[in-house]
């Protein structure tokens, strides 16, 4: 009876150990159903291409959640339509090839709050022994189920630190966005001036060139010195070359434009002539308007005050990272006496020779940097507005003495080129006036040019798509 006995000692546990093992099998093919799969995305000069092709589309819808900006009213933009700098300014945060590639930081942030909240996996251990002396005995075995559940007690600042940080890299991007708006809406205005220049440099030209072909026909005919020839060819000479010089700065201004909005090098650019409302940067000009809620506005600012609260809620993770690794379990186990126990453990980590006190260090620290990076934007932000306010102001006031300088320069013109007719100062003299009218009509339309980027930096920097209603517009 003995060896009977032995042998189904022997027998039987095996079997169960059979079904033990098969059910782990089933357990793991489980799992393992529900993991994640590998997809192969290379980095071919296809693929890169297929992401920068620039996508037909007949109508373009512009969100104004997408752009965070309240003020902003949802915007069709048709194709061939002329841009205006706020439809400009639109475009470009859609189709800057360097916003799309930032935008891809959304979903890494999006992936640490899944990471966040996360909890570990139970531990299922299964041992067996086989006894290799003896007699009338069986095999053993172990099964165990564990759980660390230090986890939880950190799982809540964790999340919310992983949710405020989400929240911090969106406003980061969306400060980004407003950059390359504003960036887009200067360019634009910049662009439009610069035209301005080259149509007024145009047309000098050209009435200098019909000058020129009269008095070379004069000269050659000996009605005319070649002093007052020489004079208009000179005079014709210094305008191309400023001619020239402003077609380059158009060039590269267009070059500028066309990489924010992500079209080809050689694409045209249909700019309104006239906008639809008056420049901006002709009303009053005052520091309060624009300071009243600029922490609620300025994307960057609530940015950083969504990453100090995400280190907020770090220290509190880490504080709470003191508790003790704690790891419960259920155990069953049959020894080679073929007794079976069931039983439960706990197994602690003892806090003496490390308590978290390193992290919580770290994070009180990060936690003060933050808090003195964001009173330092915060005052770079208003030293900025109000030195953009101030430059605005003076220039207000340059432009008002250049006008006047322009009415002047244009009458003294009119009264030189009377008195050249008869022959009554020099030609050289009168071009030399016409030269300087022309100069000076390029600075005053330089001044605008910069007038209206000074005001578009300082929507920039207050976070206002529009002037407050305190600074009404003077057309």
């Amino acid at each position: 009876m003995a060896g009977v006995d032995g042998q189904r000692g022997w027998r039987n546990p095996g079997a169960g150990a059979a079904r033990a093992m098969a059910w782990c099998a089933t357990c793991m093919w489980l799992v393992l159903a529900g993991c994640a799969h590998y997809h192969a995305r290379p980095l071919t000069p296809e693929a890169v291409n297929a992401a920068l092709a620039v996508h037909p589309m007949t109508t373009l819808w512009v969100r104004r959640a997408h752009l965070l900006l309240p003020s902003l009213p949802p915007l069709v933009v048709h194709k061939g339509e002329r841009l205006t700098p706020d439809l400009a300014a639109v475009v470009a945060v859609v189709g800057d090839p360097a916003l799309r590639a930032l935008r891809a930081q959304e979903a890494v942030a999006r992936a640490q709050v899944l990471a966040a909240g996360l909890l570990p996996n139970p531990v299922f251990s299964y041992g067996v022994g086989v006894p290799f002396s003896g007699t009338d005995l069986t095999r053993a075995f172990r099964v165990g189920l564990g759980l660390p559940i230090e986890s939880w007690v950190t799982r809540a600042p964790r999340v919310k630190a992983a949710l405020r940080h989400a929240r911090a890299v969106n406003l980061a991007i969306a400060w980004q966005e407003w950059q390359v708006a504003a960036r887009a809406k200067a360019l634009t205005y910049a662009l439009i001036m610069g035209r301005a220049e080259r149509r007024l440099l145009s047309r000098e030209i050209r009435a200098l060139r019909q000058s020129v072909a009269i008095l070379a026909d004069g000269e050659v005919a000996g009605y005319v010195t070649l002093g007052v020839a020489g004079a208009a060819r000179l005079a014709l000479r210094q305008t191309e070359v400023v001619s020239l010089k402003v077609r380059q700065r158009l060039a590269s201004l267009g070059l500028q434009l066309r990489a924010l909005l992500g079209v080809r090098a050689r694409a045209p650019l249909r700019l309104a002539r006239h906008m639809a409302h008056a420049a901006p940067g002709r009303g009053c000009l005052h520091s309060a308007p624009w300071l009243q809620g600029l922490t609620r506005r300025r994307l960057d600012l609530r940015a950083l005050r969504e990453g100090y609260a995400s280190q907020d809620a770090a220290l509190r993770a880490a504080i709470a990272g003191q508790f003790p690794a704690i790891t419960v379990g259920v155990d069953r186990a049959r020894d080679t006496s073929d007794i079976n126990t069931l039983g439960a453990g706990i197994a602690v980590t003892l806090p003496i020779f490390n308590h978290n006190q390193g992290a919580i260090a770290e994070a009180r620290a990060t936690r003060r940097a933050l808090f003195r990076d964001y009173t330092a934007h915060l005052f770079a932000a208003r030293v900025g507005i109000h030195r953009l306010i101030t430059r605005l102001r003076y220039l207000r006031r340059e432009m008002r003495r250049t006008q006047s300088a322009v009415h002047a320069l244009a009458h003294l013109e009119a009264l030189y080129h009377a008195a050249l007719v008869k022959h009554r100062i020099a030609a050289l003299t009168y071009y030399q006036l016409l030269e300087q009218l022309v100069r000076q009509r390029l600075v005053l339309l330089r001044d605008r040019a910069l007038r209206d980027q000074l005001a578009v930096a300082v929507e920039a920097a207050s976070g206002r798509f529009e002037w407050p209603k305190a600074c009404v517009l003077r057309p």
